[in-house]
């Protein structure tokens, strides 16, 4: 399990990460829900619930983003419905998250390797939005014509079986509807569409269905004996057109549209609104954080200038004091150091285990002058900190890696410039553990629970202690 905050490895028996310390009982618990809609999401694409399992493998993803095997998974479901671009923007999606070892690279690959294919999807695509203004149009035999070309290029787009069915049924050709239909339903056999289109066509589509199948297209209906008249009949009689279906479809269309502009519209329309709204708070807020982090840098950077002058003028002083060189040589190498990482302007880039170790070569019990004395106080409260905060994070990751001696090297000098770092206090005692020197890991166990005993540090520190019956 990877930390959401700092980004380390965690074992996942873990409910908090050893680095910052963050609380990830949350975390853990929406990630393993995020889990579980990823596998139910598999599951229905098992067994071609292609609707439903896109449906699922999103709410995986609201709920943790980064769940790479959920996001390539609806990939494949996309492209097996034949939305070729949804399912490339879900693998560049899941590639972003997860450069390294990752599905979607052979899912990808397999495409690009195929300029022809890639081609061809391509064209699909362009023939069905063209054949989709065609029929929003009138020009149905036109959109008839692409759709078909479509569906031969692409067998398994499902949203042009659909249209091609729809375009049929308008036209009253319920036969090539309805094969059209079951096509898209052996591709996905719950979407919510294609049931709907075969719910519309009419009672006798079961009947139409076996027709088809035995290779009868008559459509003729055969006159019972007990209704014959002395009036010589046929045994074919041609269907009523029902005048209340379609006076029906006129009301639903009337009411839908009513429904539309009076709830829809309105709503849509508010949360338009609303959403540029929240965008413009949202722009104001960043631009009001950008103009705060660009005050603060000025600011850092005009601080930096006056201690530089404030520092040439502290050395101007002390180089008019006789003084024994050879006690003050380190105390000026240290001084040339923190200078030069000062004229860097920016105090994230400067080097500050470079300054602490420069300066902590001085003794300052030797410095017999209240200036140098003052310079050295300085520059070791401008550095031991932050020197102490970057080498723990670099032996944490030597820690991390298994590399316990030079994990303990990092962690020593960390704890040197800052003894209240407890962070690497405890990796220090958690090195010499894994080394197995349990003597020196309690000793540094012991320093946490003594000397920080609120610290959450002290109370693992606690549980490491009676692991090794100390």
């Amino acid at each position: 399990m990877i930390c959401p905050e700092c980004g380390s490895i965690v074992a996942s028996k873990r409910n908090r990460c050893e680095r910052c310390g963050t609380d990830l009982t949350t975390f853990k618990k929406v990630t393993m829900l995020s889990n579980m809609y990823y596998n139910e999401g598999l599951e229905k694409a098992k067994v071609r619930d292609l609707s439903g399992a896109i449906l699922i493998l999103k709410k995986s993803l609201e709920l943790n983003k980064r769940n790479t095997n959920a996001r390539n998974l609806l990939g494949l479901v996309y492209y097996e419905v034949g939305e070729t671009v949804s399912a490339l923007s879900e693998w560049v999606i899941s590639k972003h998250f997860q450069a390294e070892n990752n599905d979607a690279d052979e899912y990808m690959e397999s495409l690009q390797s195929n300029p022809t294919k890639l081609e061809t999807l391509n064209q699909t695509i362009k023939k069905y939005n063209s054949a989709l203004q065609s029929a929003k149009q009138g020009s149905d035999d036109l959109a008839i014509i692409q759709l078909k070309k479509v569906t031969s290029l692409n067998p398994h787009f499902v949203k042009a079986l659909q249209l091609l069915a729809l375009l049929y049924i308008k036209n009253g050709e319920k036969d090539k509807a309805l094969k059209a239909l079951l096509k898209a339903s052996k591709i996905d056999v719950s979407n919510t569409t294609t049931l709907r289109y075969l719910h519309e066509l009419d009672e006798n589509s079961d009947m139409l269905q076996d027709n088809i199948k035995n290779g009868k297209k008559e459509s003729r209906k055969v006159v019972p004996v007990h209704e014959q008249t002395v009036f010589p009949t046929t045994t074919y009689k041609e269907d009523k057109p029902n005048i209340w279906a379609f006076v029906n479809l006129i009301i639903g269309v009337a009411i839908g549209i009513g429904v539309l502009f009076f709830l829809i519209v309105p709503t849509v329309k508010k949360n338009a609104l609303e959403e540029a709204k929240k965008i413009e708070i949202e722009y104001s807020e960043s631009l009001s954080k950008q103009t705060q982090s660009l005050s603060s840098l000025e600011k850092e950077n005009k601080n930096l200038q006056n201690e530089v002058a404030n520092l040439k003028k502290q050395l101007s002083e002390f180089e008019t004091n006789e003084v024994d060189g050879a006690i003050y040589d380190n105390l000026f190498a240290g001084i040339s150091t923190y200078l030069a990482e000062l004229a860097k302007g920016n105090p994230n880039a400067m080097d500050y285990v470079a300054i602490a170790d420069g300066i902590g070569k001085v003794n300052p019990d030797q410095l017999d002058i209240p200036v140098a004395k003052e310079i050295y106080n300085q520059i070791k409260e401008a550095s031991f900190m932050k020197a102490s905060d970057v080498l723990y994070n670099d032996g944490h990751g030597q820690y991390s890696a298994r590399k316990y001696d030079e994990a303990l090297q990092l962690l020593e000098k960390s704890f040197e410039y800052n003894p209240d770092n407890v962070n690497a206090i405890y990796f220090i005692g958690r090195s010499y553990h894994q080394k197995g020197d349990l003597d020196k890991a309690a000793t540094y166990y012991t320093m946490l629970t003594e000397n920080f005993p609120d610290s959450s540090r002290a109370r693992e520190a606690n549980t490491k202690l009676r692991e090794i019956g100390r």
